[in-house]
């Protein structure tokens, strides 16, 4: 492909010296690499230049290695500072896998505006792209146009989520988006990570008692019940090499379980708050 795919490929780095090379090597036709990093202190912002990508800071300090406390408004920053409508949103840890670049630039180069472009993600573990699991491969949107309406949802602190509506037209990639995937006790850190950023935003924002019956009473309990029944139903394939090992999926199961506990500890610790905590 001889002209550069017009989209933007944003990522987010804190000390991703380890992973990046292999993030940023099958980017090299797209426009715009575009890298938000943290300060890191390793050779992070080295080796994104190597590759030609534009370097900004995420946050105007001179604080080393500095912590997101909000992904979604992390996210939005890096989407107003890109060159292009296009934008592509990228971990540093994950990769495109051969053969993905030609086919984005291809769907990009006939696709109108109000066009989400979804990937298949695998985990890769001990070298093995792992094709199977209880919830892989994910369908994740991951490449929209910002100048057709959709948008990541205001309040998601972690786990950004897209927000579009029935208009929008849905492509995924025939190559899958791959990462791989760290050790179940590198996960579980970082889960609760997540979770404490969760339980400080409820804390400054409020919570409403209605909404924790409706969410944490109701919807908590029946993913995790959902999460462990199916958990035990793929246990079968779980002695095949190319599966995602259950120690992993147990991890999701651990998260929820831990979110129910934080969240209802927090409610109940402060109960003559109308409803907030």
């Amino acid at each position: 492909m001889s002209e550069k795919i017009p989209c933007s490929v944003v990522i987010l780095t804190r000390n991703s010296a380890k992973s990046l090379p292999q993030a940023l090597r099958n980017l090299q036709s797209f426009g715009e690499v575009l890298i938000h990093d943290a300060n890191s202190e390793d050779n992070t912002v080295e080796i994104a230049r190597q590759f030609g990508a534009r370097v900004e800071k995420q946050y105007d300090t001179e604080e080393k290695s500095v912590r997101i406390k909000d992904f979604t408004e992390m996210r939005m920053k890096q989407r107003a500072a890109a060159t292009y409508d296009w934008i592509l949103y990228l971990d540093a840890d994950e990769y495109l896998s051969d053969g993905m670049p030609e086919e984005i630039g291809e769907i990009l180069r006939t696709a109108e505006p109000k066009t989400i472009v979804k990937f298949p993600r695998l985990p890769v573990i001990d070298g093995i792209i792992r094709t199977h699991g209880m919830l892989y491969p994910e369908v994740m949107p991951r490449i929209h146009n910002r100048a057709s309406g959709a948008t990541l949802r205001k309040g998601k602190i972690v786990h950004e989520k897209y927000e579009y509506d029935s208009s929008f037209k849905e492509i995924v990639t025939k190559h899958p988006l791959l990462f791989p995937l760290e050790t179940v006790a590198e996960l579980r850190g970082k889960d609760d990570r997540y979770l404490t950023l969760e339980v400080e935003r409820i804390q400054k924002e409020g919570y409403p008692w209605s909404h924790y019956f409706r969410w944490m009473l109701l919807r908590e309990p029946l993913i995790m019940l959902r999460l462990s029944l199916r958990i035990l139903l793929y246990s079968p394939m779980y002695f095949t090499k190319n599966v995602v090992p259950p120690q992993h999926d147990f991890r999701y199961v651990r998260y929820h379980w831990r979110l129910f506990r934080a969240v209802t500890g927090a409610m109940f610790a402060h109960p003559r708050t109308s409803g907030k905590i």
